[in-house]
């Protein structure tokens, strides 16, 4: 017969378990010091970086600004789609917007020239910057299995100093049924959103 205790162990057992397969903690995660009180009130998408993952751009961009609306964080959520239709009507924004991406991609320099013109331009306090690392299918150690991964990072608009920055990604065997990677980002997406300063 099964003691109340042996449940429990039992029960914390399966919650243990679970938050592993769901991703657990994330892969890295680094926070401005200089920026211990940074909470922007509004904050944009930029273009997603999908590498050589271009059918992850526009899932991704979509997850991102869902979580950062659902979140009720901020006083305004400018999506990755909005941004992006307002940079086809503003070519000075848009090529602020590539430079700046350009050289933090190249050279890891947050521009805060450019930073100040985006936010000033956008009317945002922050913007997120995501880069699609890993989306794929593959066989690891004879197992087959699917893998989304993303880097973020949080940019204060008025100094282009990073706040916070993170990596995390999902893998998850299968045998028969692929999982979605939609579904394994939308995992990425939550458990990153979840731990960023706000």
């Amino acid at each position: 017969m099964f003691t109340k205790s042996w449940w429990c162990f039992l029960i914390l057992g399966w919650v243990i378990m679970i938050i592993l397969a769901c991703g657990g903690s994330l892969r890295y995660v680094e926070r401005d010091p200089d920026l211990p009180d940074f909470h922007p009130r509004s904050i944009g998408v930029l273009p997603v970086d999908a590498g050589g993952y271009d059918e992850a751009r526009g899932i991704v961009e979509e997850l991102v600004s869902a979580a950062l609306t659902n979140k009720d964080w901020f006083a305004a959520v400018l999506p990755a789609a909005t941004l992006k239709a307002r940079l086809q009507g503003d070519q000075v924004l848009q090529q602020a917007v590539n430079d700046y991406l350009a050289k933090l991609k190249t050279v890891n320099y947050s521009d805060p020239a450019l930073s100040m013109k985006i936010g000033a331009a956008l009317n945002m306090d922050a913007f997120l910057v995501v880069t699609v690392d890993s989306w794929s299918y593959a066989v690891e150690n004879k197992e087959k299995v699917a893998r989304a991964g993303l880097s973020m990072r949080l940019i204060d608009a008025q100094t282009g100093k990073t706040a916070w920055r993170a990596g995390h990604d999902v893998v998850k065997e299968y045998t028969f049924l692929k999982p979605e990677l939609k579904d394994l980002a939308r995992n990425v997406v939550e458990t990153m959103i979840g731990a960023m300063p706000h």
